[in-house]
């Protein structure tokens, strides 16, 4: 009993590539938040806004407006990072260069909705101690526990079909 049909042509990633294409992710998350705090820091040396109040005696009884707008790039950013660049493209930057793609189970691509409830499904990897991630090398489609609950799956991109 088949719970999906995939279009020909396409094989799993496993769990080693797709590690890699995380941790290339998380290197370029961590990159854009350094290149945010070297020119948040040389705006705030020049005066175009307050520092950030952190690290120099500052208490939160003095939080500065701007302190609000850091926090929400800081927030906001990786998940705009993972959730547009799925649902554009089905692929983060690390799988780009690893070229595997996420598709829907019937092999479709991700819409915006699903991305998002992918990235969530990260949380409930990182709840159950990173086993929901391992899960993808024992299981036999290689999805981890993120993907078992958006039923997506991440595949290997053919240059014969696109996908």
């Amino acid at each position: 009993m088949a719970l999906f049909t995939m279009r020909a042509g396409h094989q799993y990633a496993g769990f080693w590539i797709r590690a890699a294409a995380r941790l290339i992710d998380l290197i370029l998350l961590l990159a854009a938040f350094q290149l945010f705090l070297l020119v948040d820091r040389k705006g705030a040396d020049a005066g175009y806004w307050t520092p950030t109040g952190f690290g120099d005696g500052t208490g939160f009884d003095q939080f500065p407006l701007e302190n609000a707008a850091r926090g929400i790039f800081f927030l906001f950013f990786p998940v705009f990072y993972y959730v547009y660049l799925h649902g554009a493209f089905g692929q983060t930057f690390g799988k780009m260069v690893l070229k595997i793609k996420v598709l829907n189970e019937d092999g479709s691509p991700l819409n915006y909705r699903r991305s998002f409830l992918r990235w969530l499904g990260y949380f409930l990897c990182d709840l159950t101690l990173n086993i929901g991630y391992l899960w993808a090398a024992f299981d036999p489609r290689k999805q981890g526990l993120h993907d078992k609950v958006c039923k997506t799956i991440v595949v290997h991109e053919n240059a014969g079909t696109g996908a």
